[in-house]
């Protein structure tokens, strides 16, 4: 099936100085999308005034030029203007517009859209979040009403922008906590869902969408260890199987040296370079990544240095 074009989600004439979220600071950071220096404490939602579609704004961009589609990306980032809804460059964009998956591995200082993560987390666990910690899971508040299923209308909502392993609505309280299978899925789905709504077309409705603290519950935390472990020796699986296909592509490519009945000629082996046989690409790749899938399973939790920061795979 032919690829489309990634959509053009905001004309770029129609960006006034009116598409900026209502003054709560000094100063505003087109980057990060608010207002800083004053009034600001993360209390104040406004209302986001366009909403990523993926399943009909998602295409090809200029970035994908350099990445071969199922291939392992490395080099490229998520538009962070395509995750809000408003990139007003469409297929001309120089970021990707998809949402991330398990065969984009991004540097743990960053995030999917490339921007530094910190140490620690703001103190409102808002923000881009940390580099020395997994966090998989968003705490949602600001909900205007509770009525009805609000769980379906969570994992509807959310579940646009990846996996949703599991979603806990607490009506008391008025929040609801989400919880992806990737990391990246929850890094987008924090910028696309703040500032939405849950029911279509309620302007009065702004979520407030940041990092939620760790679980303190001993079998939370032995769960998410699993999770993590048995995504990254999935992974690791799945790299294997695009090492072999790619490998595989290239082998069948290579001009055979070989007579009408198979055979090799004297004049090819005389012209052949007088050198030790190397080792076929596909063994070499082959045994290095079923070792790292067998000490996965042995170690589990070598499975950030093997499967997602090593260069060498």
């Amino acid at each position: 099936m032919a690829r489309r074009p990634a959509r053009l989600q905001l004309d770029p004439e129609s960006v006034t100085a009116d598409t900026k979220p209502p003054q709560t600071g000094q100063v505003f950071n087109l980057w990060y999308s608010r207002w800083t220096g004053g009034e600001y404490n993360g209390r104040t939602v406004a209302h986001a005034r366009h909403r990523c579609h993926p399943a009909k704004d998602a295409g090809y961009t200029k970035a994908d030029k350099h990445v071969e589609p199922g291939s392992v990306n490395r080099d490229k980032f998520i538009c962070l203007y395509f995750a809000r809804g408003y990139c007003t460059n469409g297929k001309n964009c120089d970021y990707l517009h998809r949402l991330p998956t398990d065969m984009d591995f991004f540097p743990h200082t960053v995030d999917c859209f490339g921007r530094e993560r910190f140490a620690d987390y703001r103190d409102d666990m808002t923000g881009v979040g940390s580099f020395n910690k997994v966090n998989k899971t968003l705490f949602v508040e600001k909900f205007r009403s509770m009525e009805g299923n609000v769980e379906m209308l969570v994992n509807k909502n959310f579940g646009e922008y990846g996996e949703v392993e599991r979603t806990r609505v607490v009506r008391s309280k008025g929040i609801a906590f989400v919880t992806y299978r990737l990391e990246s899925q929850a890094q987008f789905a924090k910028e696309a869902m703040y500032g939405q709504s849950l029911r279509e077309d309620d302007d009065e409705e702004a979520l407030n969408v940041k990092w939620a603290n760790e679980d303190p519950d001993p079998v939370a935390k032995k769960r998410n260890r699993e999770e993590e472990e048995q995504t990254a020796l999935e992974t690791a699986k799945k790299l294997l199987a695009t090492m072999q296909e790619k490998l595989r592509r290239v082998e069948e490519k290579e001009p055979e040296q070989k007579t009408a009945d198979g055979e090799e000629t004297q004049e090819d082996v005389e012209k052949a370079p007088k050198a030790l046989p190397a080792p076929q690409p596909s063994s070499i790749f082959a045994n290095k990544s079923l070792d790292a899938i067998k000490l996965l399973q042995k170690k589990p939790t070598l499975a950030t240095k093997l499967g997602y920061d090593s260069d060498s795979d």
